[in-house]
């Protein structure tokens, strides 16, 4: 017998049971549908959550993989399968399924499914996009709009409709931070405002060339209203004839450069809007011109939404940086050590590297990624005293840097507990003004994400300090 019968509502069947997937099925649960949600894990955190869930009427199955066989009880009187982002359109279970004419979804489509009636900002890009997310809705939270950020950001859009659902809470702008993998799977969604951060190679191990990692990241912007794209990023800017028509911006107060965009900052630091004076960035606090790229894409659609260049610049006052994005943890008049976890490829370590004026030692390593290593090797040759490797990478990325004739001193260790001691004596002997954390790997072969394992560091140099308060002196 079938495990779903045909009712007047719709059947799912939800692949992982992470955040997305636990509020896509307690949204769709609630609202009369009946939800089955399986996962291939199987730890406390999952079994807290199948408990909240079959409170609710929902079916779990844990330890149960995604594999064909396995699922094919299920698909009788099936209507949608809601798959998990980390789950491949490539996958051979997903190919199958597509044969069989089921119709699969990510869960931003079902959130803009109940959701489709408010403004959405939907912003993505191969780095920046958290920041350009939390900074627009600090921007509009501040001037008295209710406009939360959401996506991938942590905040799954289902939890917002699920909330909508129960408590009628009102939203004036939903600010969507949205990945390659979340848009691969979603068709139907039409946001307000897009905005496009930058693009560097990064994610082929999963869209096997730029190419399909361009179309895919394009698909939101064409989808969008209203359009926003970096003009500072070579590879948008070069691909601005494949684009769909929209606003540029532009950290840039060259007149040639000017000529393209509307929203650029000038030589005494004002952002302009078409040759007018916005604000001053001043009271802007985030490290590096990435920051204020980041800031010029969150202004012009704050423009876009109504507001003036005074309610930008007064929310700009008490904004502070996400954690683990060039994240200052300790500092002296002499030292400071910096913790930039987020970046997890070369391109983003590359930025935080560049953002850094003062002598620096680098600690890098973790799953490398597919990329183009060369500039960051001479970028690190020109600017960084020394280099700490660690985690599955390190002897990897010491030899491409040796074939790069690299001149400064490399350390590789098996982990970051074993080199921080080491770096931090390394510094103070070296008179090195700044530690930089900086992995340009993805966390993946020793930590469940990049904010455990910038956490990790964290700890790792608060207990150093404590231990050995001489090694800051």
């Amino acid at each position: 017998m079938s495990f779903f019968k045909k009712h007047n509502k719709k059947n799912y069947l939800i692949i992982g049971l992470g955040r997305s997937g636990f509020w896509a099925a307690k949204l769709l649960q609630n609202l009369g549908n009946k939800v089955l949600v399986i996962d291939e894990s199987n730890n406390s955190e999952l079994s807290n959550s199948q408990k909240l869930l079959e409170k609710d009427g929902v079916k779990v199955i844990l330890d149960k993989p995604f594999v064909y066989d396995e699922i094919s009880p299920y698909l009788p009187n099936l209507n949608y399968v809601i798959l998990s982002p980390t789950i491949s359109l490539a996958n051979d279970t997903v190919r199958k399924l597509r044969k069989q004419k089921i119709i699969l979804l990510g869960e931003i489509e079902i959130g803009w499914k109940y959701l489709k009636n408010i403004n959405w900002v939907g912003i993505t890009g191969t780095n920046g996009k958290t920041t350009v997310t939390d900074l627009l809705s600090h921007i509009l939270s501040e001037n008295h709009l209710i406009a939360p950020a959401a996506g991938n950001i942590g905040i799954p859009i289902c939890k917002y409709a699920y909330d909508l659902y129960k408590d009628k809470k009102n939203i004036d702008w939903l600010i969507t931070e949205l990945s390659s993998y979340q848009i691969e799977i979603t068709d139907e969604l039409k946001p307000k405002i897009g905005i496009w951060t930058t693009f560097t190679s990064d994610h082929l191990e999963r869209h096997k060339n730029l190419e399909n990692y361009f179309n895919i990241k394009n698909k939101l912007l064409k989808n969008s209203e209203i359009r926003i794209y970096n003009y500072d990023d070579k590879n948008l800017r070069n691909s601005s004839q494949k684009l769909s028509k929209g606003i540029w911006v532009t950290t840039s107060a060259n007149s040639l450069t000017r000529k393209n965009c509307d929203y650029w900052i000038d030589k005494e630091g004002y952002v302009n809007e078409k040759g007018k004076r916005l604000f001053d960035t001043k009271f802007f606090n985030l490290k590096g011109e990435h920051n204020l790229q980041n800031l010029l894409l969150a202004s012009a659609a704050a423009r876009k939404i109504g507001l003036t260049g005074d309610n930008i610049s007064n929310a700009l006052m008490n904004y502070r940086n996400l954690p683990h994005r060039l994240e200052t943890i300790f500092k002296n008049r002499k030292f400071e050590i910096i913790n930039d976890s987020k970046a997890t490829n070369f391109d983003s370590s590359l930025v935080g590297i560049n953002s850094i004026k003062k002598s620096k030692i680098i600690i890098s390593g973790g799953r490398k990624k597919e990329g183009d290593y060369k500039t960051w090797a001479k970028t690190i040759f020109q600017k960084c005293n020394s280099i700490f490797l660690f985690g599955e990478s390190a002897y990897e990325l010491e030899s491409l840097l040796k074939k790069e004739d690299f001149k400064i001193r490399i350390y590789c260790f098996k982990n970051l507990s074993e080199l921080i001691d080491k770096a931090l004596i390394h510094a103070k002997r070296e008179k090195v003004n700044t530690i930089l954390f900086s992995p340009a790997c993805s966390s993946f072969d020793q930590f469940k994400n990049y904010e455990e394992r910038g956490n990790y560091f964290k700890f790792l140099v608060n207990q150093a300090i404590t231990k050995n308060e001489s090694l800051l002196d």
